[in-house]
């Protein structure tokens, strides 16, 4: 295999990667804007801000790798998934007041939790078939970021189905 198809083999996959996050961000602002309920709209914004982080980090590594030919991937940082996830729960566990939950609301988490775990599936492909152990490590921080981002979505679905559960569940 020349260098240009290696470059290439190697690029695609950001390029898609690129995508899936521009859709992603899209559907989080989209249903962030539409939220009627306050937690809705919080979460979606954060998952928008989320996905335009990923967005930087896959240009960098895009840009990297096309300025020279393939030799160069940047490290990255370790992923802060855990910290960020609990975070969330931590502002979620604030809220004193149950927060009535609507069936589009219940509708919008479960579409974006398909979309997040289709994400997930694409990265753990790419991450095993690279051999280049840098860009295992970038598709292994996505794969975190999007695990944390399903863990982010379910949680805020078991909060709106039944907070009194998502509560005691927290406490145990």
């Amino acid at each position: 295999m020349n260098n240009q198809n290696k470059l290439e083999d190697m690029l695609e996959p950001l390029l898609i990667a690129r995508r899936l996050e521009m859709k992603g961000q899209q559907y989080f602002l989209d249903s962030a804007k539409n939220a009627k309920n306050k937690l809705v709209r919080q979460t979606f914004e954060f998952l928008a801000n989320e996905e335009s982080k990923h967005l930087v980090k896959i240009n960098e590594i895009y840009h990297s790798l096309e300025i020279s030919d393939g030799e160069n991937v940047p490290d990255i940082e370790d992923s802060e998934a855990d910290n960020k996830l609990s975070s969330f729960n931590d502002k979620l566990a604030e809220l004193t007041v149950s927060v009535p939950p609507d069936a589009s609301d219940i509708e919008v988490y479960e579409i974006a939790l398909k979309f997040e775990n289709g994400a997930e599936e694409f990265y753990d492909k790419m991450y095993l078939q690279s051999e280049n152990p840098k860009i295992k490590k970038f598709y292994k921080w996505l794969i975190d970021e999007e695990k944390m981002h399903a863990s982010l979505l379910k949680s805020c679905l078991a909060f709106v189905k039944d907070p009194t559960a998502w509560f005691k569940m927290r406490n145990d």
